[in-house]
């Protein structure tokens, strides 16, 4: 692959042996600071912090958030690990209010998307300071390479939908580095890698946004969900979504809508060994978010 004088070589090879790569810089501080306004401006205008429907796909919401998946900074690395043609499968906002005792259990992502390929990869950008106080990204060098048992804990704090967790006899807390990032750096993850992260202790809020990179090559399958191709050609059978940051307000909040129902349909299905309280559990949550994305496209928002 070519590389042009201005975009960043990344170090390709300790990815594919750590599962990982950081800090890399995608926005000056100024910057930044500008984006995080943008999104704050917006709860204030609403009055409340973004619900969890907001923080799903945002960027068919909001022109902050397509302006990152899109970024080049962003693509060029990405591109680099997983070639030209990208996915954006969703994206996720990562908010941990100041003192608040939320946090993300340690887990692999891979079980839980409907995604058949290798080529996925997280792109986590910090909107505020990333530290280990904050509760930022935990991970677990090299341990993208196996798959891990994983139960669901449906923990009250646990920002992960199903609470899901790895037990800890199959955890290495020694082995574990908090992946620090300055408000407009990034880190990326391979979608196998065992990663979380604690609460937040510290006296402002902890704001990371999860992009997240599928190679839109022709044996991915993201099954029964849509994507948006970012950067060259789309080769899977996964359904296109349309780029919103021209259409109106309620145009964008139609075009979420169909998109997480999608999701929501897939990432909320049982696993195979899944018992009938959990398969129960898992239907009327689904059915519940279903129509709840229904409310909101005919609400507007």
């Amino acid at each position: 692959m070519s590389v042009t004088v201005t975009q960043r070589v990344i170090d390709k090879a300790a990815y594919q042996e750590n599962g990982f790569l950081y800090p890399l810089k995608v926005l000056d501080e100024p910057a930044a600071i500008m984006m995080r306004a943008e999104l704050e401006a917006i709860e204030q205008l609403q009055g409340h912090p973004m619900d969890k429907a907001q923080c799903n796909k945002t960027y068919l919401l909001y022109d902050w958030a397509d302006n990152l998946v899109h970024h080049p900074v962003i693509l060029d690395a990405v591109e680099q690990l997983i070639g030209p043609d990208i996915l954006c499968l969703m994206t996720n906002l990562f908010i941990k209010e100041a003192g608040s005792t939320t946090y993300v259990s340690m887990h692999q992502d891979a079980a839980y998307w409907g995604v058949d390929a290798d080529d996925v990869v997280t792109a986590w950008v910090a909107l505020s300071p990333a530290t280990a106080q904050s509760g930022v990204m935990k991970v677990e060098p090299g341990s993208h390479k196996s798959i891990r048992t994983q139960i669901n804990t449906y923990a009250k704090d646990n920002l992960l939908t199903r609470g899901q967790e790895i037990p800890e006899d199959e955890l290495h807390p020694d082995r574990q580095i908090y992946m620090e990032l300055k408000p407009g750096e990034m880190s990326l993850h391979h979608f196998l890698l065992v990663h979380g992260s604690d609460a937040n202790t510290t006296e402002d809020r902890r704001i990371g946004f999860a992009i997240r990179y599928v190679a839109a090559k022709s044996n991915v399958h993201a099954h029964n969900q849509s994507a948006l191709l970012v950067r060259g050609q789309n080769h899977t059978d996964i359904a296109m979504e349309r780029r919103t940051r021209k259409l109106s307000r309620s145009e964008r909040y139609r075009e979420h809508a169909k998109a997480m129902r999608k999701l929501v349909r897939s990432m909320l299905l049982p696993e195979k060994e899944a018992g009938l309280k959990e398969r129960v559990r898992l239907f009327v949550t689904r059915q519940a978010a279903v129509l709840l994305t229904y409310y909101r496209q005919f609400k507007g928002g």
